[in-house]
């Protein structure tokens, strides 16, 4: 019978160890950090309620290596979130101050790594680009509005958030269930391609379709549809708002494109009740999303 190989028990203050030797990197970058390694170390080391060191320590590495994006933002969010709660905000902002540095020029996001973000980037080029995609679905008969984090910081701030790096509008597409917006989404998706509106070198994302972008800026557009009088916009809203608390939509009076006709409702609905607040570190629960829309995405993928 074959031998079973026993984990080996972790040996104590090894996170701390390597927390250590990640800040040594960011510090005085050597350039040779092996970070899977200690990314596939620290994942064995997980306890069950992780602590500081584990967090610091994890967010350290995936930062030197450039990987797992949307899990280092959850990480951050939940190094904050003890930092906070112990009075030591300082801290929290002494460490992303030297990732930041060690980072630059690189800029983090919740999307990756990246060069540039709109506090960098020239905003009236992208609205010019963002306003041609527009027409052009219009033409087709597709009503579009500006969405999520594009909508945010049109409305709170009055212009593109500076440390976003995409745009966010929803189409509206003909359905009166999940199943028959996947139809629509399939169908739109396939016509889309045809006219050459998609981005041809774009991440394949179920329910998420990349329109050309404006430079390094990408276009995300999302599917929303009416049924039974509840607006649907994947993958925040789910039936929560009435139509005519999105419908008809009206133009911005930043950009004159068009967004709902509530948009505060649905802002809440996608960032919280205190949406009003700026964060950086803002982390959208895509579990539960893909929870909710569970049918719409099987429908999709099939």
């Amino acid at each position: 019978m074959p031998t079973v190989k026993k984990k080996a028990p972790a040996t104590p203050g090894r996170t701390a160890e390597i927390r250590a030797i990640a800040l040594a990197e960011i510090l005085a970058p050597r350039g040779d950090f092996p970070h899977w390694h200690y990314f596939g170390e620290l994942k064995e080391l997980r306890p069950r309620k992780p602590g500081l060191d584990w967090y610091e320590a994890m967010v350290l590495v995936c930062m030197i290596g450039r990987i797992r994006p949307s899990q280092t933002m959850a990480h951050l969010n939940a190094l904050r979130a003890q930092r906070e709660v112990r009075g030591e905000s300082d801290r929290f902002d002494r460490l992303k101050q030297q990732i930041d540095d060690y980072l630059a020029p690189e800029i983090f996001t919740n999307h990756g790594f990246k060069t540039s973000n709109f506090s960098t980037l020239d905003h009236d080029h992208v609205w010019d680009h963002v306003g041609t995609l527009i027409a052009d679905l219009k033409q087709e008969g597709y009503e579009v509005f500006l969405n999520s984090g594009t909508l945010l910081g049109v409305v709170r701030d009055g212009r593109l958030i500076e440390h976003d790096d995409d745009i966010d509008l929803a189409v509206v597409i003909p359905a009166t269930s999940e199943r028959k917006a996947a139809a629509a989404w399939k169908g739109l998706l396939a016509e889309l391609e045809q006219k050459g509106l998609l981005d041809p070198e774009g991440k394949k994302v179920r329910g998420i379709a990349k329109l050309r972008p404006a430079g390094a800026t990408e276009i995300d557009l999302f599917p929303a549809w009416v049924a039974n009088g509840k607006v649907y916009v994947y993958p925040h809203t789910r039936g929560q708002l009435k139509r005519d608390e999105v419908f008809p939509t009206r133009p911005c009076p930043v950009t004159g494109y068009d967004i709902p006709a509530e948009p505060e409702k649905m802002l809440a609905l996608n960032y919280g009740e205190g949406w009003r607040e700026p964060d950086p570190f803002f982390k959208f629960p895509w579990g539960a999303a893909y929870q909710a829309f569970s049918e719409f995405l099987k429908e999709v993928a099939e």
